[in-house]
């Protein structure tokens, strides 16, 4: 985990998706976390510093995580999703978190 430079080229939007479940064996409980933007090749999250799902999480990791569209007539999908990074976010507004990078690696 790294200090937030915004070296991204891509342009970003909002996220289609609302938020991401992440689960782990380990762990008595399914974390939710809000989608906070989207780009071609991905999205990325926010976890509060300190979390304890954080120490569960590695960049590079793949995982069947739980999506839930914006409609709430849609029902939740999971998709293969891989970590592209887990960075310290300067943000103001995102000040003591960090940044999670996913990519859906399918669509199912």
């Amino acid at each position: 985990m790294e200090d937030y430079t915004d070296r991204r080229k891509e342009e970003r939007t909002e996220a289609t998706m609302s938020s991401v479940e992440f689960s782990v064996n380990t762990l008595e409980l399914a974390y939710q976390f809000k989608i906070v933007e989207s780009s071609a090749s991905g999205m990325s999250f926010i976890i509060k510093e300190g979390s304890a799902v954080l120490e569960h999480m590695k960049e590079g990791m793949i995982l069947d995580l739980k999506y839930y569209p914006e409609g709430i007539r849609e029902s939740p999908r999971f998709h293969k999703t891989q970590i592209m990074h887990i960075t310290k976010s300067v943000a103001p507004r995102y000040r003591g978190h960090y940044q999670v990078g996913i990519r859906l690696l399918d669509d199912k």
